[in-house]
C-alpha cells in the first residue's frame, strides 16, 4: 500500500503529524525494549488487521479496518486463510476491534472516530462463528454514544472520543478511548452487551504517557483484551503494552499495572490473550511490505 493511500485512510489532520509519523516509522527500530516473536505473515486479504479473537490457539479470527468488507477472516499460525464469513446486514465504516463473550458470541466494533464527530457508533453482535459452516451470518445491533461528549466534533484540545479497543466481561462491553490530544490518556466506558441504544457510562481514565513522552503513536490505545481467567486486562499501542491487574470490579485502572516497551514499533491494532501469559498481536501493512504480521509474546503472571 502506498504512503498517500495509507495517509488518506488514517485521515491524519495536519502535516506536522504526517512528518512525525514518517520519523516514527523509520526510527522505531532503534527503540529499546522487549521483543515480539513473528509467527507468520497474515493472508494478503487481511492487509489492515484491526481486531482479533481466537477459537483455539491455531484458529485466529480477524477483520480489516475502515474501507474493508463487512466480513471476518479465519486463519492459522502459518498464515493460511481457512474461511471467510460475511456479515450480511453490516457495513464496515470503521471497524476497529473485536471481542467475544463466554457463550462464544462475537462483538465487532464499528466505532473508529478519527474526527470525533460520528453519531452512529455501532457494535455488531454475531453468533459463535464456529457453530455454523455457512459463509454468511446476521448481526444484532448495538448503538451508543459517550456520556461526556457534548460537541461533534469537540475542540482540538479535546479530541478524546475516538475508540479502537473493546473487551467483554460479565454481560457488559468495555470501551477504551483513543486520544488525539494531550495529555495522552484513555477513558474506560461500559455498556450492556444486548441489542439496543445506550449511553456509554464513563468509569475511569488512565494516563498513558509521562511528562516527557509526546509521541502520539506510542501512547494512544489501539486494541485491548482480557485474560481467560479475567485477572488481567491488556492495552496496546504501536510500541507498548500495558497490563492491568489486581483491580477491583470493573474499574480496570484501580489496581496495579506494568508497561512493556517493545523493541520496535509498527501499526499494531489487534491483540488477544492465547493464555493467561501469552498474547497474539497483529499489525497493519505499510508501504514496502512492512507489517501484516502475526506476533506472539510471553508476559509474566504479574
Amino acid at each position: 500500500m502506498n504512503l498517500s493511500l495509507k495517509k488518506a485512510r488514517l485521515k491524519i489532520p495536519s502535516p506536522n503529524i504526517t512528518i512525525s509519523l514518517f520519523i516514527f516509522l523509520f526510527c522505531s527500530f532503534f527503540l529499546n525494549g522487549q521483543e515480539l516473536r513473528t509467527l507468520t505473515k497474515l493472508p494478503k486479504v487481511v492487509n489492515e488487521s484491526s481486531g482479533m479473537e481466537i477459537t483455539g490457539p491455531n484458529r485466529i479470527w480477524t477483520l480489516n479496518d475502515s474501507g474493508g468488507k463487512a466480513e471476518l477472516y479465519l486463519c492459522d499460525t502459518t498464515g493460511q486463510l481457512i474461511r471467510t464469513l460475511k456479515i450480511a446486514n453490516a457495513k464496515n465504516r470503521d471497524w476497529e476491534d473485536m471481542t467475544q463473550d463466554d457463550q462464544g458470541n462475537f462483538y465487532i466494533g464499528d466505532f473508529g472516530n478519527n474526527n470525533n464527530q460520528r453519531k452512529d457508533l455501532t457494535i455488531y453482535k454475531i453468533p459463535n462463528p464456529e457453530q455454523s459452516q455457512a459463509d454468511f451470518t446476521q448481526a444484532e445491533i448495538i448503538t451508543f454514544s459517550f456520556e461526556d461528549q457534548q460537541a461533534f466534533p469537540p475542540p482540538k484540545s479535546e479530541l478524546n472520543f475516538d475508540c479502537e479497543s473493546m473487551i467483554w466481561k460479565d454481560g457488559h462491553l468495555y470501551l477504551f478511548s483513543k486520544h488525539r490530544s494531550f495529555p495522552m490518556a484513555t477513558k474506560l466506558y461500559r455498556i450492556p452487551d444486548a441489542p439496543g441504544d445506550y449511553i456509554a457510562k464513563k468509569i475511569s481514565s488512565f494516563q498513558t504517557s509521562g511528562p516527557d513522552e509526546t509521541d502520539l503513536f506510542n501512547h494512544w490505545i489501539t486494541a485491548a483484551d482480557i485474560s481467560p481467567d479475567g485477572s488481567k486486562v491488556c492495552l496496546i499501542s504501536s510500541g507498548k503494552i500495558w497490563i492491568f491487574y489486581d483491580f477491583e470490579g470493573d474499574d480496570f485502572f484501580s489496581g496495579k499495572h506494568k508497561r512493556i516497551d517493545l523493541s520496535d514499533s509498527s501499526q499494531r491494532e489487534a491483540v488477544v490473550f492465547v493464555s493467561n501469559t501469552q498474547l497474539y498481536i497483529t499489525d497493519e501493512e505499510w508501504f514496502g511490505g512492512i507489517g501484516r504480521n502475526l506476533y506472539v509474546i510471553e508476559i509474566s503472571e504479574k
